[in-house]
């Protein structure tokens, strides 16, 4: 059972209206799929939402429920054991749950599969998380946040913040008569953010991008090019949109990466996914695992030189580290 909820302040019926030839020629065919960027110091980060909620340039709104989502795809290791999602009455999930580091580099998760959409531009996209922070009763009954990340140092397991209820995303088209799929990508270094009242997701970090428009980045760090960090257990790839200078800052000052990538200790490998086509100055952070993604000015130890003006193309790209 496929159903999309529909809203429409100008009383525009976006799809499943009739079949009309005028209809079909006006629709466009939209899937998402969800992937991650790492974070340090977690296990688990997952996501519980309920509702996709897009809004065309015209006013009107299309909304997606669990009935639409692949829900029987929900993170086992996110629901407590001997515990299930919540159902409606009609037996319906009342939320998808994904554990977002399941999905990182080049792997992502579809959420969506070819749904009908008006032809056009869409000026913004929501996705309606479940956070405590908003309704306190969105736990399990065993006390579990719906969303909540895991510590690697404590195993404690703790709520997302999410202030508002909502992230709100970027742009994108709908092509008539054509097929399109989205992946959103979550920089989880940018957007999830820690502090004295714990986790807090934000829409900085996450990306709305065209499936057709990004490749895959990756290459391998030679062991010993950390030499006064003594392996590559803190390192980072750092991935820069091109300078003319050599001002390559930290997370969160003006001059920040593009994204980063979190270096395999053990074997040296690196992927950033879903990366826009174009050119980028990739670089390592021997102790970017330090790099505060909040607070600008940590004095990161980053390698020269700087792999400066590397393409991207529809086939990917490979930059080998070695110091």
């Amino acid at each position: 059972m496929n159903k999309m909820l529909m809203v429409s302040a100008l009383g525009l019926a976006l799809a499943g209206c009739g079949g009309s030839d005028s209809n079909t020629s006006n629709e466009g065919t939209f899937s998402l799929a969800f992937s991650d960027a790492p974070v340090d110091g977690l296990n688990k980060v997952c996501v519980a939402f309920d509702k996709i909620t897009v809004k065309h340039n015209n006013g009107s709104e299309s909304a997606w429920s669990t009935t639409s989502f692949a829900a029987d795809q929900s993170s086992p290791g996110c629901i407590p054991n001997g515990l299930e999602i919540p159902k409606d009455a009609a037996g319906n999930p009342l939320f998808m749950v994904i554990d977002l580091l399941d999905y990182q580099g080049e792997n992502a998760l579809q959420v969506l599969s070819d749904e009908k959409l008006e032809a056009g531009q869409y000026s913004q996209m929501r996705l309606s998380v479940l956070s405590t922070w908003n309704d306190s009763s969105g736990v399990y009954t065993d006390g579990t946040p719906y969303s909540h990340v895991e510590e690697i140092a404590t195993g404690d397991k703790l709520d997302i913040r999410v202030p508002s209820g909502e992230l709100k995303l970027d742009v994108f088209d709908v092509t008539a008569n054509a097929t399109q799929a989205y992946t959103l990508e979550f920089d989880l270094r940018k957007s999830m953010v820690s502090n004295a009242h714990g986790y807090q997701l934000k829409p900085r970090g996450l990306r709305l991008v065209k499936n057709e428009n990004v490749a895959t980045l990756q290459g391998i760090v030679a062991q010993g090019s950390c030499a006064a960090e003594g392996d590559l257990t803190q390192a980072y790839a750092y991935i820069y949109q091109p300078r003319t200078d050599d001002n390559y800052g930290d997370l969160g000052s003006s001059t920040e990466p593009y994204t980063s990538a979190k270096i395999d200790s053990s074997t040296g490998k690196y992927s950033v996914g879903f990366l826009p086509l174009g050119r980028y100055d990739v670089a390592l952070a021997c102790d970017g695992a330090a790099d505060d993604p909040v607070q600008a000015g940590d004095a990161i130890n980053l390698m020269n030189p700087v792999v400066k003006d590397q393409n991207l193309t529809e086939t990917g790209l490979t930059v080998d580290l070695q110091y």
